[in-house]
């Protein structure tokens, strides 16, 4: 069974239970998935299982009512494709450790269990997320994998090496932390703050994988009004956005922190990387998918 630690927290993420819900559709829409997620409908909510269960349900509620919020869908698959590309070929140089930064209902484990015999998982998160996130496995019949540490965290209250210093998290041995579906709520002292977590107190040769939202300014002309729907859908459910990055200036951001840029897909570049024009398929070119490496120069 894994393990876990608690910390009392708030309500259960809705952003994260949407995530759950937009993967879950994609397996069901996609005639190939570019992300398939077999047990992302077990971590939705009734009200998700019920619209993605229903083709005239997800009409009306993803192409309908949520139309202003149906744009920025497509990276939510997509940035778990590429994270999880990254993570393959990362386990295949050695790696072993593997922590999930904002887990919400991600079903990692559950889905890969090839690969999670090489590997320990710490999944961090809100109490209250993590908690909804088992009781949903537990209830799907999905067991948690005994190589799975639960380290229940806010991460405006304490720093990402402090967390993991809670569990038997071995810094001395690099490892990969994804990063996804959070900077752009945070301010960006916080994210400053758990990049340089990272790059200070793990071993050289860790590794951070996350997605960005680019500078409102520079979103082609096209998608503004993609962009502006989005931030507002997210916004009035209490999550709004926050940061923002300017891309050309993203590795040299990194640098100062440590970190030397192995993969860095610009909002733009995303798009016609994982998808063809035969796939009915418009992402957000106003999200970027970042992947760097702590330097040996910064952290020996």
């Amino acid at each position: 069974m894994g393990s876990t630690t608690n910390i009392t927290i708030s309500n259960p993420s809705k952003t994260a239970e949407m995530a759950a819900g937009i993967r879950a559709l994609h397996r069901r829409r996609a005639k190939q998935p570019l992300f398939d997620d077999p047990h992302a409908l077990a971590m939705c909510g009734d009200f998700w299982r019920r619209v993605v269960s229903s083709d005239c349900l997800s009409v009306l509620v993803v192409d309908t009512l949520l139309a202003t919020a149906s744009g920025i869908m497509p990276l939510v698959y997509t940035r778990a494709r590429f994270g999880e590309d990254l993570l393959e070929a990362s386990i295949k140089d050695g790696l072993d450790q593997y922590v999930i930064v904002g887990a919400g209902y991600d079903t990692f484990s559950a889905r890969r269990p090839d690969l999670m015999e090489k590997l320990t998982l710490y999944e961090l998160d809100q109490a209250a997320t993590q908690q909804s996130k088992r009781e949903r496995m537990k209830a799907a019949g999905i067991k948690e994998h005994e190589n799975v540490h639960y380290v229940a965290a806010d991460l405006n209250q304490e720093k990402l090496h402090e967390a993991l210093a809670r569990v038997n998290f071995d810094k001395t041995r690099p490892a990969l932390f994804s990063w996804f579906g959070v900077t752009y709520y945070l301010e960006m002292e916080s994210i400053k703050e758990t990049l340089t977590s990272i790059s200070s107190h793990m071993a050289s040769g860790s590794a951070i994988m996350f997605d960005y939202l680019a500078d409102p300014d520079l979103t082609p002309y096209g998608f503004i009004r993609m962009q502006e729907d989005s931030a507002n859908f997210v916004a009035r459910r209490g999550e709004p956005w926050i940061s923002s990055f300017v891309p050309d200036e993203l590795p040299g951001f990194l640098g100062e922190l440590g970190y030397e840029t192995v993969n860095h897909l610009k909002p733009e570049e995303v798009g016609p990387h994982y998808f063809s024009e035969t796939d009915d398929i418009t992402y957000p070119a106003f999200m970027g998918l970042y992947h760097g490496v702590v330097g040996k120069t910064r952290n020996s």
